[in-house]
Formats: structure tokens, C-alpha cells, sequence
């Protein structure tokens, strides 16, 4: 089965015709560089596409570096604590990814306005310290309510602003933030994959494609697609994968050695590698994160799965391994896990299955339990011929 192109490929502005034709142009600082060939699936397309990259070395590295924070604000404002906050160690710390997600949250509460019935009137980037009071805060926490989960996301980063401190380490406000309730939105996340479902997968695409060699990878090794966009022969140690996680690479690293597994190590004999990595585009050039993750997902639909991710077979590893009595220590050090939670979710329950069945084979009721096994004998029997 022929993998669909990568679509997903940065800088690639899109746009159809009104002959319904789709054109792709090559996009960097809000200006198209220029025009790519029109089948993203040629190999015309692919070297136009590097030969665009390649010339734009400069304008690329301006476009993937982090706006500036220079901005004039007025002191003493929500805008310019939060820019005190960007610029504190407890957000420059964080991946460049989360930075600009938070940035992101942090910035759409400025373009609030202080009264949802004068939306042009006051914003909150303007709204001095002083009155960041509970109401206030509650205020943009409410404006999200209807996705609770981003609510809450904004209180969060709300008491992270709150707690900045100045130069000699004292906080500029008090933190009242803390004093407001979240919603806290609850979900079970991602799907978790079964075995039913991973078997229906492999028949879909077959043995010997790119989509069940992720699959392989993904359901071996519990990598996030993050890690998974990474992982290549350079990190072989004879029968052990070495790597630093990329999840917290810049923050918190965590280095793991997992054991290549003996089905895994058949998949991988059977594939070619030709580059540092063990993905890898039609083109021959490694996935981005974003991109494979996109793949992976559309690999998924395309066998009927579409409530699954790259996720889901990490949840459905851990699921697995649980119920097969592996130990939270075992699992934290697979998995990269540092606070001893994660894995007890998974081992707390498969332990009350296993106590919830010996629980079951202790049932008694004095024997009584035979008449409903004679009841139901009788019952069969009805209307039996004699």
C-alpha cells in the first residue's frame, strides 16, 4: 500500500483555485518565497521544496525564533507582570513549544475586554496589578467555560503569573489566583489501544510498511511520537535503544535504556534504514514531530480506527504490561517516568481486577447457588418432548 505525502511540511502554504486546483507556495516571514510544483507527491515538489529551504537559511531561523518580548507597556499592568513572568526562569525554562502555547493563552487574556458589554472598551492587558482580584480572575476564567479544560489551563498559567517575583525576590502582587476554583474538567484523554484493534491495523496496511513499522516501534517501546520521530540506529547499544526523552529534554532530561524487544528487532530487520532515523518520508528527510504524529493518525483513520492515536498504544503498552504484573519500577524506568504517579494508575488497576476476580471465586452463599443451576436446567427443559 502506497503512504499518502506528507502534507504537514512547514513553510507550505496552501491554496485552491477556483478550479478547484491545489496550489502550494513556499511561506516565510508572511511572504510567499515561491511557487512549489503542484503534486505535493512528486519528487519535483520535494526538490523545489529544499532547494526553498536550504536558500532560506536566515529568514528561517527569524521565523522559528521567539518574538521578542520588548514591547512598551504601561507598568504595573496584567501585561507587563506577564511579561515579567516571560521573562522569569519558571518560563524560559520551559521547551520552546510550551512557551508558545503559553504565550499564546497569556496573550488572548490581554485582547479580553474588562466588560463582556463594551467588548471595545478596556482590556485586561491594561487592568493594573492591583486589581487582579478574585472576581476579575474568576471573570477570565468564565470566559472559557464552555471548554473547561482550557479554563482551567488559564488559571493555571494565571497563579504562575501571580507568583512572579522582582529582583530581590519578593512577589509583586499578591497571589489570588490561588484563592479561585478550577473547573477541573475530567477525561479519560486519549483512547487506549487493544490488541483487537492494533491486529486490525497491521492487516489493514501489512507486514512491510512504513505504518506498521511505527506501529512496531510504538508498541515495543512506548515511545511519544516526539521520540518516535527520533529514534534511528545511532541509538542502537547492541540489543538496548539509548536516548535522552525528548519531553522535558531542556528542563528535566531523562536518559532511559529500554531492551529491543525480539519481535521488534524482526520488524526492524526487515526494513531498510538509509538515514539517521527510522521514519522517514517518501523523500527520504525525517518527520517533523508535528508531521508524524499527523501521519500516524491518518494511518489510523485509513484502517478504521479513528478514535486512536500514537498515544493510545502507549496507554494500551502500559495497559499490558500492568496486567501482566509488571511493577510500577519497571514501568517508570521504561516509560521515562520520574514521579511514581503515572504508573500506579495503570498498576492500581489491574490490581483491583486481580483482586476483584479472587473476590468473585470467594462466593459462597452456603451452596444455595445450585438451585439456580437446577432452575435453570428446568427452564432449558420446558417444552422438551418427553
Amino acid at each position: 500500500m502506497r503512504d499518502l505525502a506528507n502534507i504537514d511540511l512547514p513553510y507550505v502554504e496552501t491554496n485552491k483555485s477556483r478550479h478547484g486546483t491545489m496550489r502550494y507556495y513556499f511561506r516565510i516571514d508572511g511572504r510567499r518565497i515561491c511557487r512549489l510544483p503542484d503534486d505535493i507527491d512528486s519528487e519535483d515538489f520535494a526538490k523545489a521544496y529544499w532547494v526553498a529551504r536550504s536558500a532560506s537559511g536566515k529568514a528561517l531561523e527569524r521565523e522559528e525564533r521567539p518574538r521578542p518580548l520588548h514591547v512598551t507597556v504601561k507598568p504595573n499592568t496584567f501585561q507587563w507582570l506577564s511579561l515579567a513572568y516571560m521573562r522569569s526562569s519558571a518560563f524560559t525554562m520551559l521547551d520552546l513549544t510550551t512557551q508558545g502555547k503559553r504565550r499564546a493563552i497569556i496573550e488572548s487574556m490581554w485582547d479580553e475586554p474588562v466588560s463582556a458589554k463594551n467588548p471595545a472598551g478596556p482590556r485586561f492587558a491594561e487592568m493594573p496589578m492591583a486589581r487582579l482580584d478574585i472576581r476579575n480572575l474568576e471573570i477570565l476564567r468564565d470566559r472559557k467555560k464552555e471548554t473547561p479544560f482550557a479554563a482551567d489551563e488559564r488559571l493555571k498559567i494565571l497563579r504562575q503569573i501571580l507568583d512572579t517575583k522582582d529582583a530581590a525576590g519578593r512577589p509583586y502582587v499578591q497571589n489570588t489566583a490561588r484563592l479561585v476554583q478550577p473547573f477541573r474538567a475530567r477525561s479519560d484523554g486519549h483512547s487506549t489501544a487493544t490488541p483487537d484493534e492494533l491486529k486490525q491495523f497491521i492487516a489493514h496496511h501489512g507486514q512491510g510498511s512504513k505504518a506498521v513499522l511505527a506501529m512496531a516501534l510504538l508498541m515495543f517501546t512506548g515511545f511519544r511520537v516526539s521520540d518516535l520521530a527520533a529514534i534511528g540506529p545511532q541509538h542502537r547499544r547492541k540489543d538496548m535503544f539509548k536516548l535522552r526523552l525528548f519531553k522535558n529534554r531542556n528542563r528535566t532530561p531523562v536518559d532511559i535504556e529500554i531492551a529491543i524487544h525480539p519481535i521488534l528487532e524482526a520488524v526492524l530487520a526487515n526494513h531498510k534504514v538509509t538515514g539517521m532515523t527510522y521514519m522517514q518520508t517518501e523523500y527520504g528527510k525525517a518527520f517533523s514531530v508535528k508531521g508524524l504524529g499527523n501521519r500516524v493518525s491518518d494511518w489510523f483513520t485509513q484502517a478504521g480506527l479513528p478514535h486512536l492515536t500514537a498515544h493510545s498504544v502507549r496507554k494500551g503498552l502500559a495497559t499490558d504490561q500492568a496486567h501482566n504484573e509488571a511493577t510500577d519500577s519497571m514501568m517508570e524506568a521504561m516509560f521515562g517516568w520520574t514521579d511514581g504517579k503515572t504508573s500506579k494508575i495503570y498498576t492500581r488497576n489491574a490490581e483491583r481486577a486481580r483482586l476483584a476476580r479472587q473476590a468473585v471465586a470467594k462466593i459462597n452463599w452456603d451452596g444455595i447457588g445450585a438451585t439456580l443451576l437446577a432452575d435453570a436446567e428446568g427452564v432449558a427443559g420446558c417444552g422438551s418432548a418427553p
